[in-house]
């Protein structure tokens, strides 16, 4: 075994960076960067825009907000769908079948969507998802409320939802969850407002077909995720992937292993840190690569981006670590990470004044002496106040 010394740490970067469209900006379609990605978290944060936005932002070249919602919920060439750890995703539409597939004995909250199913397979249930399909199928896109008001059942789920009144734990409104888990009610636009209010629409009446007839099994679904991860990850481990997907590391082991003998990833000759690590075979030109590629560009990194998702990964190779506040009540902290080239230097703390129009640096950190007055920092808040369309940046 190699000892550390015999690693290119700035070339690691670099893989990882070029892995997830951050070393630079692309110019492809926003479902291609999705998928290589592998998905874009859903958060409802309002601080600033959305981190589905955000992470597009740093990935896209001249990215708008609105490109986004015309291919989620217009062209619909990417899709909503829970995914890893049971939390909300865009990916490709075309992909949607593998990650249901790969992702639906995921366990969280105690349960994975398979058992969740599973366990409302009644009799009830089913005759109220054909009502509520029935009834939909006479209409366009629906808010959950508008949904209830055409069945007259606004007072019972204002009860069961802001009441938490459990008496009113209709079967139509478990079919409503139901239809929602499997696909067959997809989010057709959002509302404006703090949290985007989903508007839902069948599948059926924008053209899709039955998922089920993807006949992908969820073994092979889940092999094909891995490998997918490990592509979009960069340089990553079996610890790293579970942390991110919700898999057991156990159940994902022999993944890799298998994954290994067909040549598809490769396990470095070396360790980092005390742990071996793994490339995909296609990353292999950038691990050979004589000298790292130098970059200028500067990235703010959504607190929910995928890249700095996992601490301890994130240290290992980029020396660099932050906390976050999420709760308002408790002093919210949305810091954006600043990668500038292959190296985080510090974070700023923002939030945007959408009422005043105001782009607002609550705090600026630099932990690196070298950027305390780069000008690319100040041109990617520039940047990234225009993206907002704020008319003025004020700095705290």
């Amino acid at each position: 075994m190699k000892s550390d010394t015999t690693y290119d740490i700035n070339i690691m970067r670099n893989i990882i960076l070029d892995s997830q469209h951050l070393l630079k900006k692309s110019s492809d379609n926003i479902e291609n960067i999705v998928s290589d990605i592998c998905g874009l978290q859903y958060d409802p944060n309002p601080t600033i825009h959305l981190n589905q936005y955000m992470m597009l932002w740093c990935r896209k070249k001249d990215f708008k907000a609105e490109q986004l919602d015309i291919a989620a919920y217009k062209e619909f060439k990417v899709v909503e769908t829970w995914t890893f750890k049971r939390n909300m995703f865009f990916v490709p539409r075309n992909e949607y079948s593998l990650y249901k597939n790969a992702t639906k004995g995921i366990v969280r909250w105690g349960s994975s969507d398979e058992s969740w199913l599973a366990e409302g397979e009644s009799p009830e249930v089913q005759a109220a998802e054909r009502e509520l399909k029935q009834s939909l199928s006479e209409f366009g896109g629906l808010t959950a409320n508008q949904i209830w008001e055409n069945l007259n059942l606004s007072y019972e789920w204002n009860k069961y939802r802001r009441e938490h009144d459990q008496s009113y734990d209709l079967p139509i409104f478990r079919a409503f969850y139901r239809l929602c888990r499997r696909g067959d009610l997809l989010t057709c636009g959002r509302n404006p407002g703090t949290f985007r209010e989903p508007v839902y629409i069948l599948k059926e009446k924008i053209g899709f077909p039955d998922w089920t007839n993807d006949p992908i099994d969820e073994k092979q679904a889940i092999k094909c995720i891995v490998e997918k991860l490990t592509a979009s990850l960069g340089v990553t481990d079996p610890v790293h992937v579970s942390h991110l997907s919700g898999y057991k590391t156990a159940d994902i082991l022999p993944v890799f292993e298998e994954l290994e003998v067909e040549k598809k990833i490769l396990q470095l000759s070396y360790k980092i840190g005390r742990k071996n690590y793994y490339v995909h075979s296609s990353k292999m030109h950038l691990l050979n690569a004589e000298k790292a590629e130098d970059s200028s560009e500067v990235r703010l990194i959504s607190p929910m981006d995928t890249i700095v998702r996992d601490k301890t990964w994130l240290k290992t190779f980029f020396d660099y670590s932050f906390s976050f506040e999420y709760f308002k009540k408790k002093g919210m902290k949305w810091p954006l990470s600043i990668l500038a080239g292959n190296q985080f230097v510090g974070y700023l703390d923002c939030k945007m004044d959408w009422r005043t129009k105001k782009f607002i640096i609550k705090e600026r950190n630099i932990f690196n002496s070298d950027f305390n007055n780069y000008k690319g920092i100040d041109t990617a808040i520039e940047e990234l106040a225009a993206f907002h369309e704020a008319k003025e940046i004020v700095e705290k």
